[in-house]
């Protein structure tokens, strides 16, 4: 049964990125959100947005226990990607807020264990086994070390779902299986590389020049490129970088610079950090060099290219999910609003894939009425149409992305604007 709608709820969590209270104050264990809700607080926000929007369909008539149903969420809200890290963390806990309101998982509230990795294997690997040892049903996460919970859960046997690495999901290319252990709900790099290398066909009249990092995030985008783009490169270097870091590389760039120039590439693919891209534009101006560039989907998600970038971003080219273009599902509009009211910044797309990971853990759990992890399994696999912030979402045994090629859409900057458009 699907969703109705959602039921939102005011909690104390951690800033923000671009909010003026530092995140040490709000976070003195390092990223690990301490989970204090205000309960007279909640209860009369719960009491007053009930009916308002209401999630429905988790509650059960008897539980086999009245003990919470415990799951990990990981994900990076220091390093490069932690703007996408703190989406992910607010995103999932108004997921869960709004599913113990309406009555829980089978009569069984929902807690949710944060855990900050940095972007850091080890950390994320140490966090999954804590989690799990802690009681937790299913992990929910981790997008920048995606590949690591991956292969951890493949090992444990244990569900990881949500805003994962689909290139973690699936080791061995998109058309073979996926590690059975492992739904994303994340943007699919696969078919994001798929809209680059069709666009790059068709608007690169010299020749498409690719820059990306060497992890699975990478290396996914990359396969997803040259699948639709069936010219020979013109240059296809792998630029290694430091996600725990948000310090960009600019005597990389500068070097990379030289050497697109010189191939007489006119395109210039830079999968990189949003960091790293907003530096390899700057420099490109500051050189005066002048090639179409385009991004990833991390380039128009989140503020940090723009912002970094400034004037410079003017043109340059980035991929969306096409349901945002299109007006937006009463559902998503009750997310935006209630998202700004309570961190006071837009939301992003990894917000909205994170709730959807919850969600559509809660409805597995809920049709096969058992938090054992064989049933999860079985009822992820055969998840159909379930409607979400982010579409209709599916999962089969071959299938184990909800967001694939034909969902996105290209979109260019517009710096009067300061807004991304689609690419007719």
């Amino acid at each position: 049964m699907a969703y109705k709608a959602l039921v939102w709820y005011k909690f104390v969590v951690g800033r923000p990125k671009g909010s003026t209270t530092t995140a040490k104050a709000r976070y003195p264990q390092g990223g690990i959100l301490k989970r204090k809700l205000v309960i007279t607080a909640l209860a009369g926000l719960l009491s007053a947005t009930t009916g308002l929007v209401g999630i429905g369909g988790f509650a059960a008539s008897a539980s086999a226990s009245s003990k919470p149903i415990i799951v990990g969420e990981i994900s990076g809200t220091t390093g490069a990607y932690a703007a996408i890290g703190q989406a992910a963390f607010n995103s999932v806990k108004m997921a869960a807020a709004a599913i113990n309101a309406s009555g829980g998982i089978l009569g069984r509230k929902v807690k949710v264990l944060y855990g900050n990795d940095g972007a850091n294997a080890t950390t994320s690997s140490l966090l999954f086994k804590k989690f799990v040892s802690e009681g937790a049903v299913a992990i929910l996460g981790s997008l920048d070390t995606g590949p690591t919970t991956v292969a951890v859960s493949n090992a444990m046997k244990f569900p990881d779902v949500g805003n994962i690495d689909e290139g973690g999901v699936y080791p061995n290319g998109p058309t073979k299986a996926p590690y059975p252990w492992a739904w994303s709900t994340s943007m699919n790099g696969y078919g994001v590389g798929e809209v680059i290398g069709s666009y790059a066909m068709n608007h690169c009249s010299t020749g498409l020049y690719i820059m990306h990092d060497p992890t699975a995030y990478g290396t996914t985008g990359n396969t997803g490129i040259l699948t639709t783009y069936t010219k020979k490169t013109l240059g296809d270097d792998a630029i290694t970088e430091n996600w725990s870091s948000s310090s960009p590389a600019a005597a990389t760039m500068d070097a990379e610079l030289t050497k697109i120039k010189a191939s007489g590439a006119d395109c210039v693919e830079a999968w990189l950090t949003a960091q790293d891209q907003a530096t390899f534009v700057n420099e490109m101006h500051s050189l005066g060099d002048k090639f179409t560039i385009i991004g990833n989907d991390t380039t128009n998600s989140t503020g940090v290219f723009a912002s970094l970038a400034g004037a410079n971003a003017k043109g340059v080219l980035a991929e969306e999910l096409g349901i945002l273009a299109k007006a937006p599902s009463p559902a998503l509009k009750k997310y935006t609003k209630a998202y700004v009211k309570e961190f006071k910044i837009q939301p992003s797309i990894w917000g909205m894939v994170s709730y959807d990971g919850l969600m559509v853990l809660a409805q597995a759990i809920k049709n096969g009425r058992s938090t054992s992890k064989n049933t999860i399994k079985t009822q992820l696999n055969k998840l159909k149409n379930y409607h979400g912030l982010t579409g209709n979402l599916s999962f089969t045994k071959m299938i184990h992305t909800s967001i694939n090629g034909p969902q996105f859409n290209m979109v260019r900057y517009n710096t009067s604007t300061k807004k991304w458009s689609v690419v007719k």
